[in-house]
């Protein structure tokens, strides 16, 4: 499967651009077997020591959203072979008008969008994913807040990156994701407006092959539909203890997957949405 070697890829992309900018190569691999600082060391290590991206700072001199938050970027064909079907939709199914209408505009008009919180409702948000295809390839983003006070601008450049699009594409979304982000941003008193159209591919899943699967999870479709397995992921009930546990001591390397499951989850998105224009 494509996202085998997505880890020991991730790696490669960012010893690559850190030579071009004259940086240490580091060790830069996104999976669990990443090296630990070494004990005794006093250095604080950061995402950055892993992970490519830099960092997206608020316009505004203050008020809500006022910061910066850890971006990571790289292109879909970094990480996967690329594949002559990207960016392309074949016919939609019937009865699917919010399917068939993105497939008229051209998939330019969406945004893709996955969270990564720490559970409850209440909980804040530390992991936004972003894919959106331009033209030639399809863009990831993920915005990471690094410590609790950073979830406001994270929900602050989401937010940005959300202006233009007419299509937010999610799996759960309208249940989830979509109410999430409203609720933490009214929290935080950040302006924050969504694609003024939500498709939410789990309901369009359930209504094409609830009757051929046991379940219509993700990575029920992922494997049974989109004949892709994963590989390193990582649990999604562990997720909010590895944030808390990152916050707690700063070391980053057992978070690092956390950033590959994300990123497969968006990658799977555009997958089953092309199964379902199958």
């Amino acid at each position: 499967m494509a996202d085998a070697t997505l880890r020991e890829r991730l790696g490669a992309i960012t010893a690559a651009r850190r030579a071009r900018a004259g940086e240490p190569a580091g060790p830069g691999r996104a999976d669990r077997s990443v090296a630990p600082p070494e004990r005794g060391s006093s250095e604080r290590v950061g995402v950055e020591a892993f992970l490519s991206g830099g960092e997206w700072r608020s316009e505004s001199a203050g008020g809500a959203g006022c910061g910066a938050v850890f971006v990571h970027e790289c292109l879909r064909s970094e990480v996967e072979r690329r594949r002559a079907h990207w960016g392309r939709l074949g016919t939609p199914p019937a009865g699917e008008t919010e399917i068939a209408a993105l497939a008229q505009l051209g998939l330019e008009r969406a945004l893709f969008l996955d969270l990564e919180t720490c559970g409850l409702n209440s909980s804040p948000v530390f992991l936004a994913g972003t894919m959106h295809w331009n033209g030639s390839d399809f863009v990831l983003r993920q915005y990471f807040a690094r410590h609790y006070g950073e979830e406001g601008t994270l929900l602050a450049a989401l937010g940005e990156a959300a202006r233009g699009y007419e299509f937010l594409v999610t799996f759960n979304g309208k249940s989830y994701d979509a109410p999430f982000l409203i609720g933490r941003a009214l929290v935080h008193g950040v302006g924050l407006t969504l694609p003024p159209r939500h498709l939410d591919l789990l309901h369009a899943a359930r209504r094409r092959w609830r009757r051929e699967l046991p379940d219509c999870r993700l990575q029920t479709l992922e494997l049974h539909i989109c004949r892709r397995r994963r590989s390193g992921d990582v649990p999604g009930e562990e997720v909010p203890g590895l944030y808390h546990d990152f916050v707690r001591s700063g070391d980053p390397w057992r978070l690092v997957p956390v950033f590959h499951h994300n990123l497969l989850d968006v990658i799977t998105m555009a997958e089953i949405m092309r199964a379902l224009c199958s």
